[in-house]
């Protein structure tokens, strides 16, 4: 292209951008501008809201167009603006009455032109959201009778294949959402464009298994060609992905959509049987079990109870007797996870079969089968595992025979086939099952979580075992791997733990196993070294043992238990490594909590290993965040503790942790300090007097200055406490007066009344002025840039303090009075005494006083009597006075009345 057809298309790319923006420019779901194209409210089919009739009309205008401009400038949008066409005719053409608006002059024709799907250059979004539009048509009869009549639908499936990517799984997954709720829809409405396009995902896979049936009736079996395998991956999983779909939504319309299918299962089976991929041979197994438990809904349809296993009359159980004659034990366990998986859609469609006369729960049955290799992990492990701990054989045998008893005939001999093969494989199966075991959990009812639980801590109790002895075995790395496998699983099954000990005992045996592993040998890779500071920080703070002695004072040879873990904790929160330095820091909190809870045993380790210096220098100089943060909570939870007060007090420890704040530039690290000092304060007020300056100076800087919302509010909600806490020193109890409070100063119950409330909300305002507190809500609220949340927070307490003042009628002439006659109002009129013999009572000489000087300031002027602030600019707005040697700048209680009196109504508007 020269230099000259280059500025024509930029001319017209131009023009259509002005387009796009004078129509959509207004609208804020769209949110078109010239640096997004597209939309900002998408679904993963491309734009999904709720819109007004207006707005559809505007969005019909705006399609309608699209060919007249077309035919002016005979150039098409770019692909983001296509992108965003499609979409909105998709979202659109779903209601009838719109579709056959907007193709009254057959804009439908020009926008499928308009998707250049035959072009090689045309991009796989483009090609993805023009299948959405297409596929949306069906929805109705008007839009079906168009596809029908224009042939759009015939190209679906070449379309998917082209745009289906290997290693883009939200494209992929976007594909199979689309295209099965095609087939539902037309399975219905036009039940041969359904059958159609399933010919056409089946049509690779039957081909080929026709071509290599022949090869099935020879002795020995002639293998697949593992090219041929290769070919087919990209359209099975295809096919598996939509297959899912359909099954899930077996309960509507999936059911109508899954009998084109049919003939797919014996053409898998063919391939299955010659394969040797073992990729290929799992793709090809799960779609035939999708297949066989569709087909036993079929068969039973209607029917409730059966006197055969279900799951044997599906086929499933001959795929797995497949995949064990090629020795696929891992293959084996991968389609026990999808048996889950897939059961679990049809399993309310499945008539009830009766062992014994208990129901046979399948997917009990399939757990079974899952946990077979960690079961015999002891037998391939120890020669004889149990010789010394008869018990705990009994207890195992009565875990299998609860599970036999619960498999029909044939199921049992599949199941002890299984643990045949898995006692003659070499070691690698138990690897796959933890993985599959993982996978499946969230399809496990509670009494299979329960029986996978106690099977790993079998499995887990006789690894221990087997490594315990000698340290060069856990140092192999087959063994580390597994290891690594057993914690896993573990730990994922704790993470929502709540089997109590009766369903599953092995949590009781678990803090104390999990222990005896890490000691094992001092060589376990990182990663097995932060599952077991994760297993160990779950287990402390669920107290999944009886008592947690079990864990603090586990002896091991003789030698303290909480000592070693304490000290290995210590080497743990200094490690290289980041992940395991913040999992050993987690544990320490967590060990923090336990104290606080009453669990005291752990005080050792924080008074011994893992101290407070320890402690404050990694809050103050780790150099990942999220540790420092995890180290100042520590700080925050030993506050409460007493033996470590009058560390925490000590300026030392106090300017440490100012200084940390001047520098820390995390805001969660940050808000985590401010936290630590406001603890700090509201617990010791009284006992950090050297210190107080210093914090009331950088909480009101942080609370003005801050630069993150976060910690705004943190520090907004230390002045909070400051507020209140003024206000109960002079009496105040639930935000309310009580009529009576003792004076601690004079030993006496002290009435109070309303003039005795107004001398100590104006005490209480004084110290506030004098913290600088009141500075902090004024420079708060006329800061045009304080965040919302920060500034809605600081209205609410002025709020509540200005109705405080009011309801005792606290006004600036009445402090200004105190403040120009202090003595005035120093008469303890109301302090509760025995009668006096004087003829004026000191209730009677304080309203005589009063009434004297409500004379004398009756022949004042109020500006006289008041004068305005002396610290005012020429434009009303008040001037801070800061006294070089005191950094706390203070506003007057006069001047902060007038000033929420005066600004408090605009803000709340």
């Amino acid at each position: 292209m020269d230099w000259e057809d280059t500025v024509t298309v930029e001319h017209v790319d131009t023009e259509w951008h002005q387009y796009f923006q004078n129509a959509l420019k207004t609208d804020h779901k769209l949110d078109y501008n010239q640096n997004n194209h597209c939309w900002c409210k998408c679904s993963e089919n491309g734009i999904d809201f709720e819109m007004t009739d207006n707005e559809r009309q505007h969005y019909i205008s705006f399609l309608v167009k699209i060919p007249k401009l077309f035919d002016k400038l005979k150039h098409w949008p770019i692909t983001e603006q296509k992108l965003l066409v499609l979409a909105v005719a998709r979202i659109i053409s779903s209601n009838e009455k719109t579709f056959i608006q907007i193709n009254t002059n057959s804009t439908y024709n020009a926008l499928v032109k308009m998707a250049e799907i035959t072009k090689t250059t045309t991009s796989t979004p483009v090609k993805v959201r023009y299948i959405d539009m297409i596929c949306s048509f069906v929805e109705h009869e008007a839009g079906l009778k168009w596809t029908l009549e224009n042939e759009c639908w015939t190209g679906i499936w070449d379309l998917v294949m082209q745009c289906h990517e290997e290693n883009c799984d939200e494209v992929n997954q976007n594909l199979y959402n689309i295209i099965s709720k095609f087939l539902q829809k037309t399975s219905k409405c036009s039940p041969k464009i359904c059958e159609h396009v399933t010919k056409q995902i089946m049509q690779p896979v039957i081909s080929s298994a026709n071509k290599n049936y022949p090869k099935t009736k020879k002795e020995p079996i002639e293998m697949i060609n593992i090219k041929d395998c290769k070919n087919l991956e990209q359209t099975l999983k295809c096919s598996i992905g939509i297959l899912e779909r359909l099954l899930a939504n077996i309960s509507e319309t999936g059911s109508e959509a899954l009998k084109y299918f049919s003939h797919l299962l014996h053409s898998c089976e063919i391939l299955s049987i010659l394969s040797n991929n073992i990729e290929s041979s799992m793709q090809l197994n799960c779609v035939m079990t999708i297949l066989c438990f569709y087909g036993i809904t079929e068969l039973f349809d209607g029917i409730t109870v059966v006197n055969h296993d279900p799951l044997v009359l599906s086929g499933f159980l001959k795929i797995v007797e497949r995949e064990m004659r090629k020795e696929n034990l891992k293959s084996v366990l991968e389609l026990f996870y999808y048996a889950q998986k897939y059961w679990d859609c049809i399993s309310t469609r499945v008539p009830k079969h009766f062992q014994n006369g208990k129901p046979i729960d399948i997917k009990y049955v399939l757990t079974a089968f899952q946990v077979e290799p960690i079961m015999l992990l002891g037998e391939k492990l120890l020669q004889n595992p149990y010789s010394d701990e008869e018990t705990e054989k009994l207890f195992r045998d009565i875990s299998l025979k609860a599970m036999t008893n619960r498999m029909s005939e044939e199921c049992v001999k599949l199941g002890y086939k299984l643990r045949s093969e898995y006692a003659k494989a070499p070691m690698g199966s138990e690897l796959t099952a933890f993985k599959c075991i993982i996978k499946s959990k969230p399809l496990y009812s509670r009494e299979c979580l329960a029986l996978v639980f106690q099977i790993l801590i079998y499995g887990f109790k006789d690894f221990v075992k087997y490594v315990n002895g000698d340290a060069k075995l856990a140092e192999i790395e087959h063994n580390q791997l597994i290891g690594e496998g057993m914690l896993q699983a573990i730990l994922v099954f704790l993470e929502d733990f709540d089997l109590s000990w009766r369903e599953s005992l092995g949590s009781l045996e678990l803090p104390g196993l999990n222990y005896e592993f890490y000691t094992c040998t001092n060589k376990w890779n990182p990663n097995v070294v932060l599952l077991f500071l994760k297993i160990l920080d779950i287990t402390i703070s669920k107290n999944l043992s009886a008592n947690m002695v079990l864990l603090v004072d586990y002896n091991s040879d003789h030698v303290d238990g909480l000592d070693n873990m304490g000290s290995m904790l210590l080497g743990k929160c200094a490690s290289h490594k980041v992940e395991v330095r913040e999992a050993a820091m987690t544990v320490v909190c967590t060990i923090c909590e336990k104290v606080n809870e009453g669990f005291k045993s752990f005080e050792r380790i924080l008074l011994h290993h893992v101290t407070l210096d320890i402690i404050l220098t990694i809050a103050t100089s780790d150099f990942i965040n999220s540790i420092r943060a995890i180290a100042l909570t520590c700080l925050q939870k030993m506050i409460v503790m007493n033996q470590f007060e009058a560390y925490f007090l000590s300026s030392p420890f106090i300017n440490k942790i100012i200084e940390h704040i001047a520098k820390e530039k995390d805001p969660n690290a940050l808000k985590v300090s401010l936290k630590l000092i406001r603890q700090i304060y509201e617990n010791n007020y009284n006992k950090i007097t050297d210190n107080l300056v210093q914090i009331y100076s950088l909480m009101s800087k942080v609370a003005i200055e801050g630069e993150n919302m976060d910690v705004q509010e943190e520090a907004v909600k230390f002045w909070e406490f400051v507020t209140r806490q003024n206000l109960e020193r002079q009496g105040m109890i639930d935000d309310d007066f009580p009529n009576v409070t003792f004076s601690k100063e004079q030993k006496k119950i002290i009435r109070l009344d309303e003039k005795e409330i107004r001398k100590r909300l104006f005490q209480a305002m004084d110290s506030m002025s004098k913290t600088g507190c009141f500075n902090v809500y004024r420079q708060i609220l006329v800061n045009p840039d304080t965040p919302a949340n920060v500034l809605a927070t600081t209205i609410t307490i002025i709020t509540n303090f200005s109705k405080l003042l009011k309801r005792y009628d606290v006004t600036r002439e009445f402090i200004t009075l105190n403040q120009n006659y202090p003595n005035l109002w120093s008469i303890a009129s109301n302090i509760e005494s025995p009668a006096s013999n004087c003829a004026v009572n000191d209730e009677s000489l304080g309203e005589l006083i009063e009434e004297t000087m409500m004379q004398m300031t009756g022949e004042l002027s109020f500006t006289e009597m008041f004068p305005l602030p002396s610290n005012l600019n020429e434009a009303g707005e008040f001037l801070m006075l800061k006294d070089p040697e005191n950094p706390i700048v203070q506003v007057s209680p006069v001047d902060f009345i007038e000033f929420i009196y005066r600004k408090l109504p605009s803000l709340r508007t």
